[in-house]
C-alpha cells in the first residue's frame, strides 16, 4: 500500500507538471487558437461595454476579455461602466481615480470609463440593487456609447457579493425581455478551489472547446479568453492601479487566480 500511494503521488506530480507546461505553451501561442474561442456576435462587436459593480472588478475578473477584444484581430472599442465608486470604506473618491488609471492600463479611453455615485446603487455587500435602477443606468450608457455587446457577472458574481449578483439579475432580466438589447455575456463563476488554480486547468478547458463535442463548453454562445504574457503584464498594471485596496489576500489572488490569466463567458439567455 505505501508503494501504491507513492506511485500515485508521483503520477499526480507528473500530471501537474505536464498541465503547467501545456498551459505555458498555450499562453505563448494563443494567437493560433484564440479567434476560434470567441462567438460570432462578440467577434463582430465594434463597441463592447463591461458593466461592473466596484472599481477593481475589471482587474479582478474581466481583464483577459477586455485585453483580447480590444486587441487584433477584433479591435473593438471598449467601455467600462462601474455602477458604484466603491465607497463602502469611505474611499470612493480615491477609488474613482484609481479606476481611471486601471482603464489606462487596459486600453479603455478615460471618456468611456465611468464610475457612478448614486444613492440607489451603494457599495454594500448586504444591499441588493433594484433591477429598475440598474436597467435605467445601463440602457443610458448603451445608447450613449453605441454599444453592441455587454459583458458582466453571472448569477453568483464570482465572489458572491450581493451587488455583483444584483447586477447580473438585472442584466439577465433585460436580455430575456428585450430582443433588441445587445447580447449580454457573463463571466462564469467557479468553485473556490478552481478559482485559485492559475493556469493549471487551462489545457483541459481548451481541450473541451477545441475538440468536436456536444459539450456546452463548445457552444457558439460561450467564449474563452486567454491573456498572452504581455496582456498578463497589462492586467497586473491594472491591478496595481488600485493602491487603496492593497491588502494581504490580494497577493494570493495575483499569484494564484485563474481570472488574471483566463476567463470563460457564457451568453445570458443564449
Amino acid at each position: 500500500m505505501p508503494r501504491l500511494r507513492r506511485s500515485l503521488r508521483i503520477a499526480a506530480a507528473r500530471a501537474l507538471v505536464l498541465l503547467v507546461l501545456a498551459a505555458v505553451l498555450l499562453v505563448a501561442t494563443k494567437h493560433r487558437f484564440a479567434p476560434r474561442l470567441v462567438p460570432p456576435d462578440l467577434a463582430a462587436a465594434r463597441s463592447v461595454l463591461w458593466v461592473t459593480a466596484h472599481p477593481d472588478d475589471e482587474s479582478f475578473f474581466f481583464a483577459p476579455s477586455i485585453l483580447t477584444l480590444l486587441d487584433s484581430p477584433h479591435n473593438a472599442q471598449g467601455a467600462l461602466l462601474c455602477l458604484s465608486i466603491g465607497n463602502h470604506d469611505g474611499l470612493g473618491g480615491i477609488r474613482r481615480q484609481e479606476l481611471g488609471a486601471s482603464c489606462d492600463a487596459l486600453g479603455i479611453a478615460r471618456d468611456r470609463c465611468t464610475a457612478l455615485d448614486l444613492p440607489t446603487l451603494r457599495d454594500d455587500p448586504t444591499v441588493w440593487w433594484e433591477t429598475e435602477e440598474v436597467e435605467q443606468v445601463v440602457r443610458r450608457y448603451v445608447k450613449a456609447w453605441d454599444v453592441d455587446a455587454v459583458i458582466s457577472f453571472d448569477d453568483y458574481g464570482v465572489s458572491g457579493h450581493a451587488n455583483h449578483r444584483a447586477l447580473s439579475s438585472a442584466l439577465s432580466s433585460i436580455a430575456a425581455a428585450d430582443p433588441s438589447f445587445p447580447p449580454v455575456y457573463a463571466v462564469e463563476s467557479t468553485s473556490v478551489l478552481a478559482k485559485y488554480t492559475s493556469l493549471v486547468l487551462l489545457p483541459l478547458a481548451l481541450l473541451a472547446r477545441l475538440l468536436p463535442s456536444s459539450s456546452p463548453s463548445s457552444s457558439p454562445s460561450s467564449a474563452l479568453f486567454v491573456n498572452s504574457l504581455a496582456q498578463y503584464r497589462a492586467t497586473r498594471r491594472s491591478f496595481a492601479a488600485h493602491e487603496s485596496q492593497a491588502v494581504w489576500f490580494r497577493t494570493l489572488f495575483v499569484g494564484c487566480s485563474r481570472y488574471l490569466w483566463w476567463v470563460e463567458l457564457r451568453r445570458v439567455g443564449g
